[in-house]
């Protein structure tokens, strides 16, 4: 099964799912940033703790900003996709509502992560 969740390529200058590299800045990043919170993460800070140099992460994000909005709309991407799936096949309105909100209360905790590089590897199988 080839699962693919679609981030406008507005958002990314090239896709980080593409590349080793690219997982190692959606995961340190979102580790990162909740660890410093938004205003302090830094793409200095995210090379460091990757052990690569900044300009590898301006190849992939114009700026942070970018990053941002790309991760927020990946995960908003995962989610509608995991509502797709648990609603699917399911006549009784009642028990796709019951579906939907255990999917929307029952994700594992996105901002853990490996979590990203989790669901990019179900993208990739």
């Amino acid at each position: 099964m080839n699962i693919s969740i679609q981030v406008s390529s507005t958002l990314y200058l090239k896709d980080p799912t593409s590349s080793e590299i690219g997982l190692k800045i959606l995961t340190e990043g979102i580790h990162l940033m909740q660890e410093l919170g938004f205003e302090s993460f830094t793409f200095k800070k995210l090379a460091q703790n990757i052990h690569s140099t900044e300009a590898t992460i301006y190849r992939y994000f114009e700026n942070k900003h970018y990053f941002l909005l790309y991760l927020i709309n990946w995960y908003w991407g995962i989610l509608s996709y995991r509502l797709m799936l648990a609603t699917a096949n399911v006549a009784d309105q009642r028990q796709q509502l019951t579906n939907s909100i255990a999917v929307l209360t029952g994700l594992p905790d996105a901002s853990h992560p490996g979590y990203i590089a989790e669901e990019m590897h179900l993208n990739k199988s």
